[in-house]
């Protein structure tokens, strides 16, 4: 048992009056008059010296009371094991950065020195762990090894350090710092707690998930900074790379044309001395760098030179730090996808023709070579995408058609007459089917888009939600009878509550019936803004996205297809194999190469920008998060082991509020008490 506050407890000595009281015991002063005395015995007063004490069990309870108020104010609690008072010995955990800042100049080597030397000074009977962290924290020697080889400890540490080495991943000190909290295990119980962070702590170490973290009182943390010799440097981030999108409106476009536009971040050290820079494609002729100063502390968007050779890596040099001088751009790397239009070749010229729109619709772009055959006969190469419009195929083609979609086609038809009501029976395999001739007596406008279908992704956004100015002048009136299988999905409907687009998933493919025909004589569908985002839409639906490339940073997952299994080949040339469902993530800048199945394409992983922030941070920050911070002297050790032990009564005695049932206890008394005295005082009333 242990005390909170111990003085209290000399309030205990406050017994000695009830029992002073008790022996004084004054005879009764209530006067009562009465007659006569005759029948009254007369009593000799007894001496003070010879008075005994009388009601024990009263004098229990108002001692008992006395000393259980005593022992409230005192605020016992039991010292469990885990919160006995801490030894003189420590339990160190070594926390060592190894992220990419790490590479400048030779902190990383001052670092393991360090780190050592902290190995060297600790005496067998400490506790010491080491683990270096950059995203995530990886341990390199455990307590528990620590605690079964205390002597192995440096011969152990010292041949592991040897294999590491700094990455290219960013400071996440936050995220280290709250997987090192509960590392100390129970072996570490009655040791006094310390974090020794080793590294360079620069401006750019994430700390913001620190607010999430309730720092232990008794854990103190030490830094150990590293400062290089100079920290003037040019860092250099992408800021945007402005890949063409699909095209809005129908029209010429070149093919395999480059990213046309990159701008970059660069920025420079407050305080630096550096002002002149080049910034440059690489092995690009000097003529075509761009050749600058930048003043102390600014940051600046500039526009990357003109990339005539399509190189991968742009560097900016002018300081001695080069490893956030160089940025990865993917080249161009359009995706091949093979269309056939099922008609006449000829009409591709003719403007009344359906596939004259769709030739022009379907441009080249920075991710996407379309490839548009037409013929009249099913294409000897099977087609990703097949459309079908202004001809009936022949009744011998059903079967090849509706081949092509079970076994995972894409197939857009639009209905142009009554007799197409076969074709899509064959097509679906849905009986009943039947196509009319709608109202032609005034166009029809859509009325309602179910912009949130896959079919239709590109209407997602708000800026191209808007069918009000487009006009239909003839369409079909498809009706598929209810409850068949597989089931039609209506995704546009006309203002008269005609279906407008149909969809329907046919074995492993996707059929999509279109009530009306894009070209003028069916509609504005090919002249208005709509059409070029809902080809590209329905590209995307069936595997061919248009998304520019997307732009990584270190740690970063690769983004893969759940359904393939993939080859990676990263920056070292080194090859990796991951089955579907598995992923990779990126370890290192450059370019990666990702092959799954037939389609081959490159990503490019960047440093992350922050890490070019190499200025370096005020320990107080680390303080402003609740961290307790320490020099780590032995002077100041000693008033805060006592401080520790301290608030780990405290925190003791508030978990376990013994003072509480004693509370509960000395209510008890007092009302016995009370009884008591009042029993005893009526007793010697009805005596006198």
């Amino acid at each position: 048992m242990n005390w909170l506050f111990p003085l209290y407890l000399a309030g205990a000595a406050a017994i000695i009056a009830p029992i002073l009281l008790h022996l004084r015991r004054r005879p009764p002063q209530d006067r009562v008059e009465f007659s006569s005395l005759l029948f009254l015995d007369a009593q000799t007063p007894v001496p003070v010296r010879k008075r005994r004490l009388e009601n024990w069990l009263l004098l229990l309870l108002r001692c008992l009371a006395l000393i259980l108020l005593a022992l409230m104010f005192a605020r016992p609690f039991v010292q469990k094991e885990s919160s006995a008072a801490t030894s003189a010995n420590h339990a160190t955990l070594i926390l060592l950065d190894r992220s990419a800042s790490m590479r400048r100049e030779d902190l990383w080597k001052r670092a393991v020195t360090e780190a050592q030397r902290l190995l060297r000074d600790a005496k067998l009977t400490d506790r010491v762990s080491l683990a270096v962290f950059d995203r995530e924290l990886i341990p390199v020697w455990t307590f528990e090894e620590d605690r079964n080889t205390p002597a192995n400890r440096q011969a152990a540490v010292q041949s592991r350090l040897a294999g590491l080495t700094p990455t290219w991943n960013a400071t996440h000190l936050d995220r280290a710092l709250m997987a090192a909290v509960p590392s100390f295990d129970s072996s570490t119980a009655n040791l006094r707690k310390r974090i020794v962070l080793v590294g360079d702590l620069q401006e750019g170490a994430h700390l913001d998930a620190l607010r999430t973290l309730a720092w232990p009182a008794e854990l103190a943390l030490q830094v150990k900074r590293i400062d290089p010799a100079s920290n003037d440097n040019f860092s250099l981030a992408l800021a945007a790379s402005e890949v063409a999108d699909a095209p809005q409106q129908s029209g010429p476009a070149a093919p395999n044309t480059p990213a046309s536009l990159i701008r970059v971040r660069l920025g420079n050290t407050r305080d630096s001395t550096l002002r002149d820079f080049t910034l440059a494609w690489q092995d690009a002729p000097k003529a075509e760098a761009i050749n600058a100063q930048m003043p102390a502390g600014a940051s600046r968007i500039l526009t990357a030179p003109p990339n005539a050779a399509n190189a991968t890596l742009l560097t900016v040099s002018g300081d001695k730090h080069d490893f956030d001088n160089r940025l990865f751009i993917a080249p161009p790397q359009p995706r091949t996808v093979r269309l056939h239009f099922l008609g006449d070749n000829a009409a591709r010229d003719e403007a009344a023709s359906p596939l004259y729109y769709l030739a022009r619709a379907l441009q080249p772009t920075d991710t996407l070579a379309p490839q548009l055959t037409a013929d009249k006969d099913f294409p000897a190469q099977v087609p990703d995408v097949l459309f079908l419009s202004g001809t009936t195929p022949k009744a011998e083609m059903h079967g090849r058609l509706r081949d092509f979609l079970t076994q995972g086609g894409f197939l857009v038809h639009v209905a142009q007459s009554p007799a197409d009501a076969a074709l899509l029976q064959t097509l679906s395999g849905v009986q009943g089917i039947t196509i009319a001739e709608g109202n032609t007596d005034d166009y029809r406008m859509l009325a309602d888009v179910k912009t949130d279908h896959p079919l239709l992704r590109p209407f997602a956004d708000p800026r191209l939600r808007d069918f009000t100015k487009l006009r239909f002048w003839k369409h079909r009136r498809i009706q598929a009878p209810a409850g068949a299988t597989p089931a039609f999905e209506t995704l546009a409907t006309f203002d008269n509550q005609d279906a407008a687009i149909l969809a329907a998933r046919v074995g492993k493919g996707t059929l999509i019936v279109l009530a009306s025909g894009w070209h003028p004589a069916d509609s504005q569908l090919a002249l208005s803004t709509k059409f070029v985002p809902l080809l590209f839409g329905w590209l995307s639906a069936a595997g061919f996205s248009h998304d520019p490339a997307s732009s990584l940073l270190v740690g970063d997952p690769l983004p893969l297809d759940a359904t393939q299994a993939h080859t990676i080949t990263d920056p070292e040339n080194k090859t990796h194999s991951r089955k579907p469902g598995e992923t990779f993530t990126t370890t290192q800048a450059g370019l990666y190469k990702v092959q799954g199945g037939t389609h081959t394409k490159t990503v490019a992983a960047n440093l992350p920008p922050d890490e070019g922030r190499v200025l370096p941070l005020d320990p107080q920050k680390l303080a402003e998060h609740g961290l307790k911070l320490t020099t780590g002297t032995e002077a100041a050790a000693a008033p805060d082991a006592a401080e520790q032990q301290r608030l780990t009564s405290a925190d003791s005695e508030q978990r376990q509020q013994g003072w509480w049932w004693i509370l509960v206890i000395l209510l008890a008394v007092l009302l016995l008490e009370t009884w008591f005295a009042g029993r005893a005082r009526q007793t010697t009333l009805q005596a006198a």
